[in-house]
């Protein structure tokens, strides 16, 4: 999930990532994709996430990347 603090660093972070992935043969999660921008107002002063909608998307996206996790481990 790549992030910034401006609006489209993380989208622009996110191809030369892939790149590297891809050519080290390394699978990587497709869907969902999350780019996440303006990190200085996501969460308060204590570091904890600020918005109860945006709790509630990291947690769905936690879930889908578990999923994912899970499905894609050797057994």
């Amino acid at each position: 999930v790549p992030g910034s603090p401006g609006g489209m660093g993380g989208f622009g972070a996110n191809h030369p990532l892939r790149q590297s992935l891809v050519f080290l043969d390394m699978p990587a999660m497709h869907q969902p994709e999350a780019y996440i921008g303006g990190l200085a107002t996501l969460c308060d002063g204590d570091g904890r996430i600020a918005r109860d909608d945006t709790r509630d998307f990291l947690k769905r996206f936690m879930s889908s990347f578990a999923e994912w996790v899970a499905r894609n481990t050797p057994e």
